[in-house]
């Protein structure tokens, strides 16, 4: 075998174990997600709390867009299409992991 079949099947090799590692750990983290699921009660009706972080997270990213209008920084800040919908998912993690978890 020359050396350079022994490094393509080496190369084979560890592919096929890192698919396999990143399927395990696909799995597990699946299955770990489904043990508590945290409501909150709106005038008798329960809402998941991720639409309630998600909601808020909204109006915060409004007024941050507000007070970046104000600053005038709205013309530095590039590019607005992923700038927002990123600060909603920050503001919205940032929600849950400090009144849910």
């Amino acid at each position: 075998m020359s050396l350079q079949q022994n490094a393509e099947r080496k190369f084979s090799m560890s592919i096929k174990r890192f698919v396999a590692a990143l399927g395990a750990s696909v799995t597990v983290a699946g299955l770990s997600g489904c043990a508590f699921s945290p409501s909150i009660n709106v005038l008798g009706s329960y809402f998941p709390a991720w639409i309630v972080c998600c909601a808020i997270a909204i109006g915060i990213t409004t007024l941050m867009h507000y007070l970046f209008s104000r600053w005038k920084l709205v013309d530095q800040l590039w590019p607005l299409p992923f700038l927002y919908p990123c600060l909603i998912s920050f503001v919205s993690c940032f929600l849950w992991l400090v009144f849910f978890r």
